[in-house]
């Protein structure tokens, strides 16, 4: 019987133990990167515009369809879908306050007074467009 010499043996322990670490890193990897995914083929579930009203703040300035502002000073969105669409010649209702969300400095409303709240003008709120789609369908009633 031929016994290895203490380096030789190190050798071969540090290259399986690296090879290990290696497989463990590409585990740990894999699980973070596809952790929360579920089954994709469910539907996603909707999201609900009067509760992201609140959650992103929006009801802080504005007065929405059952909420009511901390400030003053800000365009009422509580009925909206009465003047959305005269808002901008050739644009709907929809179109408008869709607008209005994803680039608030397109167009500034004639009911903004200058408000006396956190902002003087409407932040960028970074909404996806299922988000912004969800606040329309809320604002105009749908």
């Amino acid at each position: 019987m031929v016994l290895a010499s203490p380096d030789s043996a190190l050798a071969v322990v540090s290259r399986t133990g690296r090879a290990a670490l290696l497989i463990a890193a590409v585990v740990v990897v894999f699980v973070v990167a596809t952790w929360g995914r579920g089954d994709r083929s469910t539907a996603a579930i909707p999201i609900d515009g009067a509760s992201l009203f609140q959650a992103k703040g929006c009801a802080t300035c504005h007065r929405g369809p059952d909420t009511r502002p901390l400030f003053d000073g800000y365009p009422p969105l509580d009925d909206a879908a009465s003047w959305a669409a005269d808002r901008r010649p050739g644009m709907s209702a929809a179109d408008y306050l869709a607008e209005s969300m994803a680039a608030p400095d397109a167009f500034s409303s004639p009911a903004f007074l200058g408000g006396s709240g956190p902002s003087s003008s409407m932040p960028r709120l970074r909404l996806t467009s299922e988000e912004i789609e969800a606040l329309v369908a809320y604002l105009l009633g749908g």
